[in-house]
């Protein structure tokens, strides 16, 4: 599976980037917002979804080994909101609320995987409230021994049909490849740390990560 999708993505990804850099060279050459600016426009947009299709197959069927450091949670969580307010999906109705320790929360991870993670979830989460509402992540240190990461939104939630399947491959509630979980749940999976994840339809919806501390 893992050479099958690395196949793949070199033959969509190479004609996709001639494609992109084509269009962007014609798109510097117009003028304004003009409907053939707008269309290019859709194109460039379209372009980027389709190569972020690719990049979720290839992570979930050929991931990259994890190149374990010393990580402060925390870091994460912020650097994971600063990314949140800078896309188009969010709105003036949507609230982002952290809740961090005063103290470091160290777990020995990889930083890029951890951080994708967080930001699987964070998207997920504001899909799921396309009229607004708000997104938290709390970090707690547990029992001397774990870090806990809750991360709630108030959206509209899933059956429980729906939970029970989250985290199988191509299961999605908000549109997509259906892989955004699945890869959340095989990096956690690899850092020796559990998942949990509740929702109730019309009540929003908390996944729960408990990763084991670097001491």
């Amino acid at each position: 599976m893992g050479r099958l999708a690395a196949s793949i993505a070199h033959e969509i990804r190479n004609p996709l980037a001639a494609m992109r850099g084509s269009i962007q060279m014609l798109r510097a050459e117009l003028d304004g917002d003009t409907d053939e600016a707008q269309l290019m426009e859709i194109i460039l947009r379209e372009s980027d979804r389709l190569n972020k299709i690719v990049a979720d197959y290839l992570n979930y069927a050929r991931p990259r080994p994890a190149e374990l450091t010393e990580i402060d949670v925390r870091g994460l969580v912020r650097d994971t909101f600063k990314l949140l307010k800078n896309s188009s999906e969010i709105t003036d109705g949507h609230a982002l609320k952290e809740n961090l320790p005063s103290e470091p929360a160290m777990v020995k991870g990889d930083a890029e995987q951890l951080k994708q993670v967080c930001w699987n979830i964070a998207r997920n989460a504001v899909q799921a409230m396309p009229e607004g509402g708000t997104f938290r992540i709390a970090v707690e240190n547990v029992d001397g021994n774990r870090v806990r990461v809750s991360l709630s939104d108030t959206g509209r939630g899933m059956t429980p049909e729906q939970v029970e399947r989250m985290f199988e491959p191509f299961t999605s509630t908000t549109g997509g490849t259906g892989l955004g979980l699945s890869i959340v749940y095989q990096i956690i999976r690899d850092h020796n740390g559990t998942i949990n994840l509740r929702s109730l339809q019309g009540s929003g919806t908390t996944i729960t990560i408990e990763l084991p501390t670097s001491t």
